[in-house]
């Protein structure tokens, strides 16, 4: 179990947020110096809610730059006094920040839950346009520069399902000690011009979903067989691998808490009709 964080107050309870935004003006979740973050926007409007005292969230994971979230979670403790009820900060929050982010759910959850360690898993859905591209579309999806049969992807994706050591699918291979991780499933679903492909795993590295994606559109594209895909996956180096597909097309859709709801996990619809 980890350890609960220090904070300038005593904290009374922790708050659990599921957050949806438009990543397109973001460097990710994460706090970067000289660059926008969601963190930063939502931590200095709680801090504001709370009179000051400096509040600090834990995320379930980091984003890259420009990607987008449906259900991203962050928590954290909140104070005594003020005594704000949670509808009562997610009004506030969504009152007061700007409408790129808004805080779909908030909820009371144990002082000693974790963010990220008690996560189950994560979904992740990528959209790909096969039709033809908008200045709409391109803030949200990526319009492949060669034809696509849906068919040769959903033929490839079972090759990367299960527990593998995905360095091939890593970008800076070096600063991450452990490679393994498990995809559960991936699922190929076309909702018109849209192919989404939805990610459920145990976990993702650094840039993992979009250099698997590059690799599944390379092959959806007749560029590479199901075979070459095994090949790359086997040889645990980036060397040699397709291109990282462009951030604008994924999508975080949900952090799991209990194994039922990964389980049973459908995208109903693309995620920026949402």
């Amino acid at each position: 179990m980890a350890a609960i964080e220090e904070t300038s107050y005593v904290p009374q309870g922790r708050f659990l947020l599921e957050v949806c935004f438009d990543g397109s003006g973001y460097n990710g979740w994460q706090i970067q110096p000289h660059s926008p973050s969601v963190q930063e926007v939502i931590q200095k409007t709680l801090t504001r809610l709370y009179g000051g005292q400096q509040i600090h969230l834990i995320g379930a994971s980091r984003t890259d730059a420009g990607v987008h979230a449906l259900g991203f979670a962050a928590s954290y403790l909140y104070p005594a006094c003020p005594a704000i009820p949670d509808y009562k900060v997610r009004s506030a929050l969504n009152r007061l920040m700007p409408p790129d982010i808004r805080i779909v759910s908030i909820r009371d959850v144990p002082m000693a839950f974790h963010t990220r360690y008690d996560a189950m898993g994560k979904a992740y859905t990528y959209v790909l346009n096969l039709g033809e591209e908008t200045p709409f579309s391109a803030r949200f999806s990526w319009k492949p520069p060669r034809p696509i049969d849906p068919e040769k992807i959903r033929a490839a994706a079972p090759v990367l399902t299960g527990t593998h050591d995905f360095s091939s699918f890593v970008v800076e291979r070096s600063k991450i000690p452990e490679a393994v991780r498990t995809i559960y499933r991936i699922d190929v679903q076309q909702f018109g011009e849209y192919l989404c492909l939805t990610f459920i795993g145990n976990g993702f590295l650094y840039k993992m979903i979009r250099c698997l994606v590059g690799t599944l559109e390379a092959a959806g594209a007749g560029v590479i067989s199901k075979e070459r895909v095994r090949e790359i996956l086997e040889r645990r180096c980036r060397v040699g691998a397709p291109d990282t597909a462009p951030a604008r097309g994924l999508f975080l859709d949900q952090v799991f808490y209990d194994e039922a709801a990964r389980e049973n996990f459908v995208l109903e619809r693309v995620p920026f009709f949402r």
